[in-house]
């Protein structure tokens, strides 16, 4: 099941794209929208995009249903509250620019929903609309975790059906970043660590999808910049979207050093998805 946080905005329709895409892709083909009546948009506004909403859900055959909901305390609260625990469902919501060049992420909805365990969550910056939901180009920047697949895999299954080309993107840990970049021997070492880790991917990768419909590309950089090189490489391939993870210490950590995460929202040249996995 796909769990859509809309906010009844215009924008709240971009990131909706993506959500009824995804629940074309599921076996259940549902989508369950959630709605918190916090008076900042028009009600009446809200429920004329969401009646468009159960169209498209309709044209696709996917099962809609909505929930709205009162502030309890909190739009995060509420949110949460009525989110189901199943590690098998997703939960999209969105994030965008703010005005006054304030944060994206820290201290929103976004965040606080991305801190949550009841199912995994993506968090999209939507910067092509005319995308409609399909983008056909994915950045995957990997920066070692353990367990890398498994978390993708929830987004990751439901953008593989409709992907021309992925492309992994593999950045040298940030401890050894300097020793490697000017020692020949630790460089080799860690680009084969590099590729030991990319290998475990596509192992799991073609675990799940054995002959995958889209090309895979693979790169290992070594850079004291990691937020500049991703936008670098999204650029480059023109990527039209770029997804990276997020987990409960680089999110206490304000993710990849400080600014990161916020500078590669603000500046994506494509949409952008945060994801937080089981």
């Amino acid at each position: 099941m796909i769990i859509l946080a809309h906010d009844g905005s215009l924008y709240g329709d971009w990131v909706a794209r993506y959500a009824v895409r995804f629940a074309a892709t599921d076996q259940d083909r549902r989508l369950l929208l959630l709605h918190v009546t916090d008076g900042r948009v028009d009600e009446a506004v809200a429920r004329a995009r969401f009646a468009r909403l159960a169209e498209d859900c309709a044209a696709t055959a996917v099962g809609y249903h909505q929930e709205l909901l009162t502030p309890a305390p909190t739009v995060h609260r509420a949110l949460r509250q009525a989110t189901p625990h199943d590690p098998q469902a997703l939960l999209v919501c969105g994030t965008r620019v703010k005005p006054r060049r304030q944060a994206l992420l820290t201290g929103s909805v976004a965040e606080l929903l991305l801190r949550s365990h009841q199912c995994p969550v993506l968090a999209l910056r939507v910067v092509q609309p005319g995308l409609l939901g399909l983008p056909h180009d994915l950045l995957l920047p990997l920066a070692g975790h353990r367990d890398g697949f498994a978390r993708c895999w929830p987004v990751l299954r439901r953008l593989a059906p409709q992907l021309r080309r992925l492309h992994l993107l593999y950045a040298v840990p940030p401890g050894p970043l300097a020793a490697a970049l000017h020692s020949p021997a630790r460089q080799q070492l860690a680009r084969r660590a590099g590729e030991a880790y990319l290998d475990r991917i596509c192992a799991g990768l073609a675990g799940e999808i054995p002959e995958p419909p889209f090309v895979i590309d693979r790169r290992i950089l070594a850079t004291h910049d990691w937020p500049h090189q991703t936008l670098i490489e999204a650029s480059r391939i023109k990527a039209q979207m770029l997804l990276l993870g997020a987990s409960e210490r680089s999110l206490a950590h304000r993710v990849f050093h400080g600014r990161g995460l916020e500078r590669i929202l603000r500046e994506t040249p494509c949409d952008a998805g945060i994801y937080r996995g089981p």
